[in-house]
């Protein structure tokens, strides 16, 4: 009886392992690339750089809302205020954000910003969006923007190629990875100034904080890992093999990690202790994953199939 218990425990568990345990598929646009969650509205914003369009998801029943709504041309990064009321759209070749009116999908405003900008981010209390410029030359740029005054407040020069960026739930630290200089910028909000690089794998593009804020993953798709930094004295404590070209991830708040593997055209879940529970094949070129609030499912955009995989991940 004891050994039939332990069996089905063992049995039990490996299912919980393995999610997650389905996908499905939604038609986009052209190119979807980078996507948000509006959690006060609950609707998923995901750009589609080739026509140029933004598509709306409800992640509760994994469908589309309404008509894609125009953002400018090229749009790439996404990112929405914590009140749920504005998003912000780079554009890649104008060198702009766009702020749209998340209630009726207007634009309000056109800010400038420095050349090829892709990735924004903002800060949880609100204030201030972020914003990874490439650049022309081999220096990539922040830009810092007042989210109020749609006003570029400060500009400040970092490594090369910058792409994702996180920023601290009290909003005192912003991280940027560089993917051509293989490093992660420390800067400091406030004083709007950098404090620390931290080098890292090869080619790192992805990068997420862990639920206690203590921990920093960075995907490297060069070297094919995920650097764990530890962000009490700012060093990377180990390297952990993955997929092919890791180049975006997500933490749930039970700690596990979801990993997109473009190289390997998989995403793989990661258990709090980093071991793998599960990969899954999902479609081509997987891009970004976004999470719904309730850590249940998984959006990820497939730019080469345009469409975007729902997983289940509990």
């Amino acid at each position: 009886m004891k050994r039939m218990l332990l069996v089905l425990l063992l049995a039990l568990t490996f299912v919980v392992a393995a999610a997650p345990v389905s996908m499905k598929t939604i038609k986009m646009g052209k190119a979807p690339y980078f996507s948000a969650l509006n959690p006060v509205r609950n609707l998923i914003y995901v750009t589609n750089f080739a026509s140029d369009e933004v598509w709306v998801v409800d992640p509760a029943t994994h469908t589309t809302v309404g008509r894609p709504f125009y953002a400018g041309v090229e749009p790439l990064g996404i990112a929405v205020s914590p009140a749920g009321d504005k998003i912000f759209v780079t554009n890649l070749g104008p060198g702009l954000v766009k702020v749209v009116n998340a209630k009726d999908y207007q634009l309000l405003d056109d800010i400038k910003v420095g050349a090829t900008p892709s990735n924004v981010v903002v800060s949880p209390k609100g204030s201030m969006a972020f914003v990874t410029n490439f650049g022309k030359g081999k220096i990539g740029r922040v830009d810092f923007i007042d989210t109020t005054s749609h006003r570029v407040v400060a500009e400040l020069e970092v490594g090369i190629r910058p792409l994702a960026a996180a920023v601290t739930p009290a909003g005192d630290f912003l991280y940027v990875v560089c993917g051509g200089s293989n490093e992660v910028y420390v800067i400091d909000v406030a004083g709007k100034k950098i404090v620390q690089q931290i080098p890292v794998g090869i080619t790192p593009d992805g990068v997420a904080l862990s639920p206690d804020s203590n921990t920093l993953y960075v995907a490297n798709s060069g070297s094919n890992d995920l650097s764990v930094i530890d962000l009490v004295d700012n060093t990377e404590k180990k390297r952990v093999p993955v997929g092919k070209s890791p180049f975006s991830l997500a933490v749930a708040s039970n700690g596990r990690v979801v990993v997109v593997e473009t190289g390997d055209s998989t995403v793989s879940v990661l258990n709090p202790d980093l071991q793998k529970a599960t990969s899954i094949k999902v479609g081509k070129q997987p891009i970004d994953v976004c999470l719904s609030s309730d850590d249940k499912f998984a959006f990820v955009t497939l730019e080469k199939d345009n469409k975007l995989a729902v997983l289940t991940l509990q």
